[in-house]
């Protein structure tokens, strides 16, 4: 038997995958995948039946790749399927605009900084006067002051019509309409206190119902008991999975020290849960039918604790695997952990293919092969006998094992590396194990009010402790390596590195050791082909960020950042719309400026003449009409320029811009209203004069050579 032929479901659930990744990027061939699909199942049960059983053997690779194909399309067609935009009477197949439409909650309200947001699934619509069925899902973001907080399973009804989530407008900025889709969310609704009404109440789901009430009960006894809000959102995040209430400083000194993961209830927790129940049911083995009441015990617990931290998907996806490692035995099975891993992946992406696009997701197995494979290599590496060195060593090779697998996509994803991240996990580790464990203490002693103080008291004064220590981990020199970015080419040069780069290990056979030098000759090659185009790079970047203006000039690795006065004091604006595209583009050094210091600043080529602003950047000239500059009086000839950035609405109507300028392309600023922003783009395609929204159609990069507008 081949190695590769020990791990059927591995076969069988990256064939899977594989359909779905092209049906997310190719949607156009399900009519066609449709054919194949019979077509491949027909032919693949012909040759079952047809082959005589003596020479199966011999067929079994074509048999295989019949089946392993039927798989492929398979994925894309449930992918295909699942999409509930098909639908006829989706929202997105609507033209006419909603008087109002009924929809139901499908989770409890989430309190944000000034609104509060919540996802509902449409019923029903009204257009006109007429009422119909309907369906779709809406993220409604209403006043945090309304006395509206909804709870899954409220009806609502909603005046108004919900408008499609944009795209990301600017480069490499985080697509926040790609996120909602992956829960197939395509649109939002930003409302009035007066624009939502709570009607009834009807859950979806009982079992979610109940979930959720349990969760609320849960969440009031730490209220009650945790006085301290920030480790009350600690152990509502590590033993609940609700991290809504965790602060900024938080998120950043646990992501920045690589502990990010203990705060996400999911493999961790359960195999934490997983380990005690085991340790608890040994020493009950002595007793009869243990063997067979273990198992399905230990799995009502782990589907418990799914049911009581409201069944999200990271949660389970653990269960689901420590589940199928836990009945195999039951089945006189030999409990492959590959093939397990394989065979919860294929289950919830037969369920839910979008899950494989999930960060989470993609994070949660990754870890969890780079520990079974990668943890006892690393571990057998020393031989400690102290019984505490020998846990502190277990620990460093788990985390080491979790953090090879991840990195790559950690930095993908993240662009950044936590440099202690062994010296912190560590602590922070076993300290989840005890705080998870007095955490499900606390929950389980409600009745007796003493008892759930004093653990209570010591769980406050634990987690006070962890942030502290995350804290200094965090205000150490270097702590994290931030800035690094990881293309799509870099990312799978970096994983086919890496998985040649183990089967040499693995197998000790020179072609993988041959593979692996190839690909990282690629892979440096790579690097230094973006770094020449990088240094070659001369263009002017327009954001698209609304009520303000903003403008990158790059040369190089150098960049000059002009904005108006406000955003300079947004350091959160420009981490989410500007800082993602300046590290793309390899800026090491970035100069910000407003754009009234710019035309003061002796190394930047922006002046103010007759009252305009006017830049000449690698031989193109800007000229920017904003509110300090105003449009200026009539002179005798035009001024003619090649770009004109016309921002803060200061003229409705593009007649009185024609009269004093001339331009190759009329840039039309963000800083402008929507209303102003459309007419004058109106009338200047009524000219036949070139434009661009950055409010409409996003942000604009202009090079030396080519002009491109996302």
């Amino acid at each position: 038997m081949s190695l590769w032929s020990r791990f059927p479901f591995v076969r069988i659930t990256l064939a899977m995958a594989s359909g779905i990744l092209l049906a997310r990027y190719y949607a156009e061939w399900d009519g066609l995948a449709s054919g194949m699909l019979a077509g491949g199942v027909l032919t693949y049960v012909l040759l079952m039946i047809l082959i005589p059983l003596a020479q199966r053997r011999s067929w079994s690779p074509i048999v295989g790749m019949f089946g392993l194909v039927s798989v492929f399309i398979m994925g894309y067609l449930r992918f295909e399927v699942s999409d509930i935009r098909r639908d006829p009477n989706h929202l997105m197949q609507l033209n006419a605009p909603l008087v109002a439409y009924e929809a139901i909650a499908l989770e409890d309200a989430v309190a944000k900084a000034q609104r509060s947001s919540v996802i509902v699934k449409v019923s029903r619509i009204q257009v006109q006067n007429t009422w119909y069925q309907a369906q779709g899902k809406v993220c409604l973001l209403y006043p945090q002051d309304t006395a509206q907080h909804l709870r899954y399973g409220d009806v609502v009804l909603v005046k108004g019509s919900p408008t499609v989530v944009p795209p990301a407008k600017n480069p490499y900025e985080f697509d926040y309409a790609a996120f909602l889709g992956l829960s197939q969310v395509y649109h939002q609704h930003f409302l009035k206190a007066h624009e939502l009404a709570v009607v009834g109440h009807r859950p979806p789901s009982l079992i979610q119902s109940w979930s959720f009430k349990v969760l609320r009960y849960c969440q009031s006894l730490l209220s009650q008991y945790i006085h301290s809000s920030a480790a009350r959102a600690v152990v509502q995040a590590l033993v609940l999975g609700q991290k809504n209430d965790l602060t900024p400083e938080v998120w950043s000194a646990y992501s920045g020290t690589g502990t990010m993961h203990v705060l996400a209830v999911s493999g961790l927790h359960v195999g934490i849960l997983y380990w005690l129940l085991g340790i608890f049911l040994g020493l009950l083995r002595r007793l009869p039918y243990i063997r067979w009441l273990s198992p399905i015990f230990s799995v009502g617990i782990l589907w418990f604790y799914a049911f009581v931290t409201g069944l999200s998907p990271s949660v389970l996806r653990a269960t689901l695997m420590f589940t199928l490692l836990l009945l195999a035995p039951m089945l006189s099975r030999q409990s492959n952990i590959y093939n397990t891993l394989a065979a919860s992946a294929f289950l919830l992406l037969f369920w839910n293919p979008r899950w494989l696009f999930s960060v989470s997701f993609q994070l949660s197995y990754l870890a969890v092969l780079g520990i079974v494979y990668l943890q006892p290599r690393i571990y057998s590496w020393l031989l400690i006998r102290h019984p505490l060195l020998n846990k502190l060593w277990i620990w460093t090779s788990v985390s080491l094992a979790a953090q090879i697998a991840t990195s790559p996509i950690s930095l993908y994803y993240f662009h950044q590396i936590p440099t202690y991240f062994i010296v912190a996990n560590w602590i922070v580790v076993p300290a989840a194990l005890l705080i998870l464990c007095l955490g499900l203490l606390f929950l389980t002693t409600g009745c007796w009010p003493v008892l759930i103080g004093m653990i209570g008291w010591i769980l406050e004064k634990v987690v006070g402790g962890v942030n502290a220590f995350v804290a200094a981990i965090q205000a150490l020199p270097c702590s994290i390596i931030d800035n690094i970015y990881l293309g799509v080419a870099a990312l799978l040069l970096l994983y086919s590195f890496l998985l040649s780069w183990l089967l040499f290990w693995h197998t000790r056979r020179m072609r993988y050791g041959v593979t692996a030098s190839v690909v990282i000759v690629m892979l440096s090659v790579h690097i230094a082909y973006n770094n020449l185009i990088q240094q070659s790079q001369r263009q002017v970047v327009f954001y698209s960020i609304g009520r303000h203006q903003v403008a990158a000039f790059v040369k190089g690795h150098q960049g000059v950042l002009c904005t108006d006065g406000h955003f300079k004091d947004l350091p959160d604006k420009y981490a989410y719309h500007v800082q993602p595209s300046q590290v793309a583009l390899g800026i090491s050094s970035a100069v910000h400026y407003t754009f009234d210091e710019a035309a003061q600043a002796p190394d930047f080529p922006l002046r103010t003449w007759q009252g305009l602003q006017i830049a000449i950047w690698q031989g193109k000239r800007f000229v920017f009409v904003n509110k300090v500059s105003q449009l200026p009086p009539y002179l005798a000839t035009k001024v003619h320029t090649d770009f004109l950035v016309v921002e803060d609405n200061v003229s409705e109507t593009l007649l009185p811009i024609l009269d004093r300028f001339t331009f190759d392309m009329l840039v039309i600023g963000a800083s402008n209203t929507a209303r102003i922003a459309k007419q004058l783009q109106s009338e200047a395609r009524e000219y036949g004069l070139y434009s661009h929204s950055l409010r409409q159609e996003g942000a604009l990069v202009i090079s030396c050579q080519i002009i491109s507008m996302l």
